[in-house]
């Protein structure tokens, strides 16, 4: 196994060669306690990279009020427990004065504590022989809580174990021409089932491959699933999409919006238009299919590395049909009058552009504090049209270190007809 296992981060599985469960006899760091490994080669292969984390995460720890709040059992119930892991790692962070990995960042997320009660006694602890994400304490090893969600915490490390081993390409969609309207199959499975080419790697299992691809698709069909939920007739034959918030992750996979071309005919040219300021200015090119190209249309990619209300102002600015965010995360300024929400007024530009505006988050709460936000910015008397679970989510659970149970990529959808105040 590859030696760079260091992308991600499990507090039960060996961190260079990622071994975990029955048989397994784990070391931990001896300083920090924090990382594991299945034996003492590993750790010294590790600890170039460590010492200097080790070292910070022990010097925070000398501090007796921090180190007696994580021992404190009546401060952690489950949203005290995660603002403690994030003040923890934001001063090991200030004190290693670097920013941290991908993966140093989980060791804290996902610290080695009690399952249930959040015990973090490395002498009374013992791990979960199925997964490599939960530990229990004496009190609590028969404990069934953790059987809910076992099966999803092994199914997280699996599919990031792949991610590392194995180059995955972007699914092959074999997607006919409409001649009519036709409804979206029921759901993400369905879809895979009918229209995906697998690629069948020996070395993936087809209900995992299945799940990967789901992440590249879901962008797309979420788009197509909201036109379809709100009858969406086309005047012309062009469709301009604004995408908020955009990010790297909206950018992988991106030719696969080729398929709007295929499920709506009448559609001669799309003009995706990605704004945030996580981006990079410029443009991307996407080769067409042949039956595409032969009927002349025509794909156009932009990228603003800004916010939307600045986007507005651009002399290239081009008015939407649609709207959409994905995962935005509007909530998550929690004071909504300070100059750090950005939010506010990129809210009140969309609103001015009247048209169709979808967003989508991870859980049911998240979705439901994305609904609050936007009354309190734009006023109760905008309405959404659906609220609801989609059902083009992405089949992939996510460890969510917030609630310690999963999430997934687009699971609950906000569409609003027409987003304007009434």
């Amino acid at each position: 196994m590859a030696r760079n296992c260091n992308h991600f981060f499990y507090a039960n599985a060996c961190h260079i060669c990622k071994k975990f469960g029955h048989g397994i006899s784990l070391k931990r760091c001896g300083n920090c306690t924090m990382i594991s490994y299945c034996s003492k080669e590993h750790q010294k292969e590790h600890w170039p990279q460590h010492k200097y984390l080790c070292n910070a995460i022990c010097n925070v720890l000398k501090d007796k009020k921090l180190s007696k709040f994580l021992n404190d059992r009546e401060n952690h119930n489950i949203e005290n427990w995660a603002r403690m892991k994030m003040n923890f790692m934001l001063l090991v962070t200030l004190a290693i004065g670097r920013k941290l990995e991908h993966y140093e960042e989980e060791m804290f997320k996902f610290l080695r504590s009690c399952a249930v009660c959040h015990e973090q006694n490395v002498k009374t602890l013992e791990n979960c022989p199925n997964c490599p994400n939960a530990s229990f304490c004496t009190k609590h090893k028969t404990d069934t809580m953790h059987k809910h969600i076992c099966h999803l915490m092994k199914l997280c490390f699996n599919l990031d174990v792949i991610s590392l081993m194995h180059k995955h390409n972007i699914p092959e969609v074999i997607l006919p021409y409409r001649t009519d309207h036709t409804n979206l199959p029921e759901n993400m499975k369905d879809f895979i089932d009918r229209y995906t080419k697998l690629q069948k790697n020996v070395q993936i299992f087809m209900h995992k491959e299945a799940i990967i691809n789901s992440e590249y698709l879901t962008r797309p069909l979420t788009f197509l699933y909201a036109i379809q939920k709100l009858e969406y007739i086309f005047k012309d034959n062009s469709i301009v999409v604004h995408v908020v918030a955009a990010n790297m992750i909206d950018i992988d996979g991106i030719e696969l919006w080729e398929m709007l071309l295929h499920w709506i005919p009448s559609v001669i040219t799309v003009k995706m238009i990605l704004i945030g300021p996580e981006l990079s200015s410029g443009s991307l090119t996407v080769n067409l299919c042949k039956r595409c190209r032969s009927n002349n249309k025509k794909f156009s990619i932009q990228t603003y590395d800004m916010l939307y209300e600045n986007y507005s102002r651009e002399i290239s600015y081009v008015k939407p049909n649609f709207i959409i965010g994905y995962n935005a995360g509007i909530h998550e300024c929690e004071d909504i009058e300070s100059n750090n929400d950005t939010w506010r007024q990129s809210l009140r530009t969309a609103a001015e552009q009247n048209c169709p505006f979808v967003l989508t988050s991870y859980t049911l709460a998240e979705a439901e504090k994305e609904q609050i936000r936007l009354n309190v910015i734009l006023g109760d008397r905008v309405k959404c049209a659906y609220f609801e679970w989609n059902p083009y989510s992405s089949l992939r659970p996510y460890r969510d270190f917030e609630t310690e149970g999963v999430y997934y990529q687009n699971q609950y959808i906000i569409i609003y007809k027409n987003f304007k105040p009434l």
